[in-house]
């Protein structure tokens, strides 16, 4: 996928252009890009999904930015899965935010010669959003493109947004947060050492930091799968602060089920939510601590594999 910061930087003929905050690359925002390189291949044109490298808030109200559900490496990443041939991200700033929605449509049609817009239902643009879908119909007509309007995708009967998928996500229910973005939701990073308390209870942990502006699910305890360089493991995770051994900045803690491997530090791991087991509890000893986790070890292995299931939206 080629990737370019501005749209002045495309080089190439006519596009078909999917349009988007794009946070999450949910089931929404996969199937505005379906149909754009829908579009592309029955026209012989080039794929393209217009997007940015920041958060608009951060422009205007930096303090609310609200906690993304990848980071801009994953969400390229997600981009190009869904077979897009080019994606623009650019910066979002004050003076493109100012732009009127006339002033933004002209800049597209000059820069990426769009045969086709593809957009979401509720897609606003230009100065304070004051563009709606009607007026992208309006300017297509004028400029030479058609515009394409998508409806909603919807689970458990509400439409699929980033909004949604994010509370979920912080309130620990990963499994309604797979299903509205069509795989389950992970966290990225590298390895920490710790505490070393879980190898002091005798299951020893791979520890991730909290990523910073990243939405981390609830504090408790999860079924996961751990994806490292040499394969993909089952593990028990634990999200938090360790109430009964407390001290220490939360993170994301996990015991790979079967994993040989030797320590862990310094190396990318990837851990993907699958279920939540329980909360985050205080026990009241080492030893009633290390006898539960052993309960979620083999719930974990009973379960392997059936949380990847039914994630399936309703449409």
């Amino acid at each position: 996928m080629r990737l370019l910061s501005n749209e002045k930087e495309w080089d190439g003929g006519r596009t078909a252009v999917a349009f988007g905050t794009f946070d999450g690359v949910h089931l929404g925002h996969q199937k505005l890009m379906a149909e754009a390189v829908r579009l592309a291949d029955e026209n012989r044109l080039c794929s393209v999904a217009y997007s940015y490298s920041t958060h608009p808030m951060q422009a205007f109200n930096p303090d609310r930015v609200p906690l993304q559900l990848e980071t801009l490496e994953e969400k390229i990443h997600s981009i190009e899965k869904t077979g897009i041939q080019a994606a623009v991200l650019r910066p979002f700033d004050k003076a493109y935010a100012s732009q009127s929605p006339r002033t933004f449509v002209e800049g597209i049609a000059d820069a990426l010669h769009p045969r086709f817009i593809v957009i979401g239902y509720n897609y606003t643009f230009g100065a304070h959003g004051s563009g709606k879908a009607a007026d992208m119909q309006s300017l297509g007509m004028e400029l030479g493109f058609e515009t394409v309007i998508v409806d909603a995708v919807c689970v458990e009967g509400e439409a699929v947004s980033s909004t949604r998928i994010r509370e979920a996500v912080l309130k620990g229910d990963v499994q309604l947060a797979a299903r509205m973005l069509g795989r389950p939701y992970s966290v990225s990073g590298t390895v920490t050492e710790g505490r070393h308390i879980g190898s002091s209870l005798g299951y020893a942990t791979a520890n991730l930091l909290f990523p910073s502006g990243k939405a981390v699910p609830g504090r408790g305890v999860y079924s996961a799968e751990v994806s490292l360089e040499d394969g993909v493991y089952a593990a028990a995770v634990n999200v938090g602060e360790h109430p009964t051994l407390p001290g220490g900045a939360a993170c994301i803690e996990a015991h790979l089920l079967d994993y040989t491997g030797g320590a862990l530090y310094d190396k990318r791991m990837k851990v993907s939510f699958l279920a939540r087991l329980r909360d985050e509890q205080r026990f009241e000893s080492r030893e009633q601590l290390a006898a539960r986790i052993s309960e979620d070890i083999e719930c974990v292995r009973r379960s392997a594999g059936r949380a990847l299931r039914n994630l399936s939206p309703e449409h």
